[in-house]
């Protein structure tokens, strides 16, 4: 999948569909969150690998028209939407870096049981952390899309 921008999107338009897609992401983050409780840790992980390649374009959409619109028209009140989307970096780390360093390890397991265990333990703690994470960030974007669109229509 590529990034590319649709710069003709309204800033308007844009903001009610990133709004979706969190929408959209919530609701497969549940089923993760289920897999990753169940303890069926290579469907958690399959499904956010399935999953990665729309978040990152979402990033970068929200980085590149967004943040461009706050900092063009809104720049003293920009602290705050920096701040979140400095969150992204973690978000692409662990879904181009960490997600595939998990799926090696379950692949590879040791023959040892109780490493086994821990592994999976971490690897589920890593899921839901990633999980809570992102639904602040979430949460945090709240303050960004006002602020676009305020400064947008100004």
């Amino acid at each position: 999948m590529g990034y590319k921008i649709d710069f003709n999107e309204s800033i308007p338009d844009m903001i009610n569909r990133l709004k979706q897609e969190h929408v959209e992401f919530g609701l497969t983050l549940n089923n993760i969150t289920k897999y990753n409780d169940e303890n069926n840790i290579n469907e958690a992980i399959e499904t956010i690998h399935g999953m990665s390649e729309l978040i990152i374009k979402h990033v970068v959409e929200e980085e590149a028209r967004i943040m461009r619109i706050i900092m063009h028209n809104a720049k003293e009140e920009s602290a705050d939407s920096i701040k979140i989307m400095q969150e992204h970096n973690w978000v692409v780390d662990f879904l181009k870096h960490k997600l595939q360093n998990m799926g090696d390890e379950i692949h590879q397991r040791d023959k040892h049981l109780q490493q086994e265990l821990e592994q999976e333990q971490e690897i589920r703690r890593q899921i839901r952390e990633f999980i809570t994470n992102l639904r602040n960030h979430f949460l945090e974007e709240q303050i960004i899309f006002p602020l676009a669109l305020k400064t947008y229509s100004s």
